[in-house]
Formats: C-alpha cells, sequence, structure tokens
C-alpha cells in the first residue's frame, strides 16, 4: 500500500493506492467515519461491471446506490437534480449523510460537486475507476457539471475526506479508454516530470498491456505531482495550480463547441496539448522539437493530432472558459519538456494563427 498525505491547512486527507483494495471497501469506510446514510454514485457501465463488489461493500440498509450516466451526460443539470432529491427523500432526523464518488473522472465531478452543495457541504468519497480518475480528476477538489456554453461552468473547490485508488480496476477498461487516460499522464510529464515523460515515451506497449510496474509508477507519480501542486495553490489563486489546465483550454472548448458529443475529453486533451505545443512554438517560447516530440507520443498511443472543427464556435467556448477572473485570454504555454509557464499575453489572432497546425 502507497499513501500519499494531501497536506491542506483546513482539510488535509489521504490518497491510498492499493491493488484488491476494490475488495476491501467497507473496512476504509469503517476507519473514515464518515456518517450513517451513505449514497453511492456510479454509473452503467461500472454498475454492470462490479455490482456484486458494490453489493458487498455497500449493503443496502447503510448505502442507496445512484446509477447515473455514462460519460459527460453525467454531469448535467438533470443528474444534479436527481442526485439531490435522491439525497433528500432519505435524509432524516439523525441522519449523516455523506457520498461516495465510485467512477470515473464525470462521476467524481458531479457526486463531488452534489456533496458540496448540499447542506453546504457533506463528506465526499472519491473511488477513481478509470485512470483519468486516478490520476487527476479525483485528486484536488476540482467539482463541477456542465453547461451547453461551456465545459466545468458550474463547479466548486470541495476536498475529499479521501481517495481510494485501486489499479485493477483498470484491467475492464477498453484499450480506447486507457489511451485516453496516458493523455493526462502525458500532460504530467510535458509540465513537470521529463522522466515521467520519457518512461511513458519508451513503454507504450507494455503500459498499454497494462504491465504493474509501470502503471503503478504513473499512477503514484501523477497522484504526488498533483498533490504537491494543490498543497501550493489549493484554489488555484497563486496561479501554480494553473499549469494543470495544459491543454483544458482548447480541449474544454473543443468539447463544448460540439455539444460533447463528437469526441472524448481524452481525445480533446491530446489535441489541446498539441495545439498548446504549437501556440508555444509559433510564440517562440519553445522549438519546433518539443512539438515534433509532443505528437511522436500521442501518436505512439493512437491518439489523435488533427481534427475538423469550427475555429469561432472554439474560440466563443475558450472565452467563456478563460475569461471569469483576469478578463484575458489565459494559456498554458511551455519553454520546453517540464517546464511549463503561463501567458495572458495571447490575442485571439494568436490562438485563431494556432488553429491551423492542427485543423
Amino acid at each position: 500500500m502507497i499513501k500519499i498525505e494531501v497536506k491542506l491547512n483546513n482539510n488535509p486527507y489521504p490518497i491510498v493506492i492499493k491493488r484488491g483494495l476494490k475488495n476491501n471497501l467497507s473496512r476504509y469506510l469503517k476507519k473514515l467515519q464518515l456518517g450513517n446514510l451513505g449514497f453511492v454514485l456510479t454509473s452503467p457501465k461500472v454498475y454492470k461491471l462490479y455490482t456484486k463488489t458494490i453489493k458487498k461493500n455497500f449493503p443496502g440498509k447503510k448505502f442507496k446506490i445512484i446509477v447515473s450516466a455514462d460519460g459527460e451526460k453525467a454531469k448535467s443539470k438533470h443528474w444534479l437534480s436527481k442526485i439531490i432529491k435522491t439525497i433528500l427523500e432519505l435524509d432524516k432526523q439523525n441522519k449523516k449523510p455523506f457520498m461516495v464518488c465510485l467512477g470515473g473522472g464525470t462521476i467524481g465531478d458531479s457526486g463531488g460537486f452534489a456533496a458540496s452543495i448540499y447542506k453546504r457541504g457533506i463528506p465526499c468519497l472519491q473511488i477513481p475507476t478509470t485512470l483519468i480518475g486516478q490520476i487527476d480528476s479525483s485528486i484536488g477538489g476540482k467539482t463541477a457539471i456542465d453547461l451547453p456554453q461551456a465545459k466545468n461552468i458550474l463547479g466548486s473547490f470541495y476536498q475529499p475526506k479521501a481517495v481510494l485508488i485501486d489499479p485493477d480496476f483498470l484491467t475492464t477498461l477498453s484499450k480506447k479508454d486507457l489511451r485516453e487516460g496516458l493523455a493526462e499522464a502525458i500532460k504530467y510529464g510535458i509540465i513537470k516530470d521529463k522522466s515521467l515523460f520519457s518512461l511513458i515515451k519508451n513503454n507504450s506497449k507494455k503500459i498499454l498491456n497494462l504491465e504493474q510496474g509501470l502503471i503503478d509508477k504513473i499512477i503514484y507519480r501523477c497522484a504526488k505531482i498533483k498533490a504537491e501542486i494543490v498543497e501550493e495553490d489549493e484554489k488555484e489563486q497563486k496561479g501554480i495550480r494553473t499549469i494543470l489546465n495544459f491543454g483544458h483550454t482548447f480541449a474544454h472548448g473543443l468539447e463544448a463547441s460540439s455539444q460533447y458529443k463528437k469526441i472524448s475529453h481524452g481525445k480533446a486533451v491530446a489535441i489541446g496539448m498539441l495545439y498548446a505545443a504549437c501556440l508555444s512554438c509559433n510564440l517562440n517560447r519553445c522549438s519546433i522539437k518539443e512539438v515534433e516530440e509532443i505528437k511522436k507520443v500521442l501518436e505512439s498511443y493512437s491518439l489523435p493530432t488533427k481534427i475538423d472543427f469550427n475555429p469561432q464556435k472554439v474560440l466563443n467556448a475558450i472565452n467563456y472558459d478563460k475569461k471569469f477572473t483576469t478578463g484575458k485570454i489565459r494559456m498554458v504555454l511551455i519553454k520546453r519538456i517540464a517546464k511549463a509557464e503561463i501567458s495572458t499575453k495571447i490575442t485571439a489572432q494568436d490562438l485563431k494563427k494556432a488553429f491551423k497546425k492542427i485543423n
């Protein structure tokens, strides 16, 4: 078992990484003492795959299972309302409700957001079942749902009480979902860790075959990097945590502009990272060598490097995404592998020019 402590002033919590952990979830729940009425939010896909495990660890008298939707559909006003109504129906006197998010990133996002707003906050436990969830979205307390205009536009910072990671969940992932999770792992290498980038670059076949030593190393390193960044800048007020958005500004714009139907999050992130690298090169932040290196790694995992999209629609969505606080277009760029920087000196024309590199 590996434990990473997220050392926050107000709500520190552990990230526990252990193979086989899913078979003993009830034991960890007892230790955490979150409450006496648990709501387990999961997706149809996860529920179908792990029905016996879920029923064993979350017995009916103390838990209510809520089967939401797969993918971005889970992050909607419709499902948020259904989750809150379900909690309301069972939350009686002497009950202490808490939320368990068992699934991928969309389940963690929507369940975490519901927990953050019900009674101004009830305890939340994250149990990610996808690679994206295990290395990224379950850690750090960003919770949200989508609106048609923009991704993650309704949300809050709300830290979980713990993150429980079992890499064995990944054995039921499709190769497609595994590749898309690896897009986030590649991101961590690009922004912070050259050795991680090299590990992923040089071991594609072994990683896609889920070689335990490599997968466990990737999960640990990414989780550790994110925990350290969140400790420094929990609510993205110092500009430190912003580097985690590398590739995501364009990715979220692409997803929103296609109404979350034409491209998955992992593929959008892959395209978004190459776009951010091209933009960095155009602005003389990095060389063409870095762009080509990133492109080559993405291609080795069969992740997209070109896509047909409507530039104006994506630009409109990007404006929603990045004009909340500064009133300026803010992008994460790179100077080289493992060295990222944030720039607000970017024009709409700069963005449009870089569009041509991936369209």
